[in-house]
């Protein structure tokens, strides 16, 4: 009897091959989703850079008005000016804000990768109230002096799903960064905005 001593070969060649394959597959959807997280907390990074220009911004404003308080209330011109400003700002940040938000919606996600959309969608919710904010503000500036409950609560709902959204083990220090993110943008205790 003829044994056919090729049938293990083949047969260890296709296993081999098909390990190979669903290997790479494994890696490279890693690799993908640590190149798509990398893309939305770089965005979101300077999605949070331009609310931290428009906070300083209108601390500054403040400050300004404050200090002419100090030495008596302050002039209508001075009131005026301010008011000018805050309205400047709010244009301006609108502008920044809405640009920002655009490059969130641009991160292109696999659609089997729900948990970055996920954390995409949520975090796109905080940029959209920002940019509700700032509309509000240019219409009357005196938004700025009004507490933005979600603001904060859009921000704060966001963290879990960038969280979940890291891939285990991740690459560009992406656990640190989304860390980041809520420990510089935590909202402060006076109930300022973020």
């Amino acid at each position: 009897m003829k044994r056919n001593f090729w049938i293990p070969l083949v047969a260890g060649a296709i296993a081999f091959l098909l390990t190979l394959g669903i290997g790479g597959a494994v890696g490279t959807d890693w690799l993908t989703r640590n190149i798509e997280m990398d893309q939305l907390v770089s965005a979101i990074e300077a999605s949070e850079e331009t609310m931290g220009v428009v906070q300083d911004r209108v601390a500054v404003v403040f400050e300004e008005l404050d200090s002419a308080d100090l030495q008596g209330a302050p002039t209508d011109a001075q009131t005026q000016a301010a008011v000018a400003e805050l309205a400047g700002i709010a244009v301006d940040g609108a502008d920044s804000i809405g640009a920002a938000g655009r490059e969130i919606a641009a991160v292109n996600v696999l659609p089997w990768h729900a948990d970055i959309k996920a954390a995409k969608e949520a975090y796109l919710l905080h940029n959209y109230a920002w940019q509700a904010y700032m509309q509000a503000a240019i219409e009357d500036p005196v938004a700025f002096t009004v507490d933005q409950p979600l603001i904060n609560t859009s921000f704060m709902d966001s963290e879990q799903p960038l969280e979940d959204a890291v891939p285990d083990p991740s690459l560009f220090d992406l656990q640190t960064r989304v860390e980041n993110i809520f420990i510089e943008g935590a909202p402060q205790s006076n109930g300022e905005i973020v």
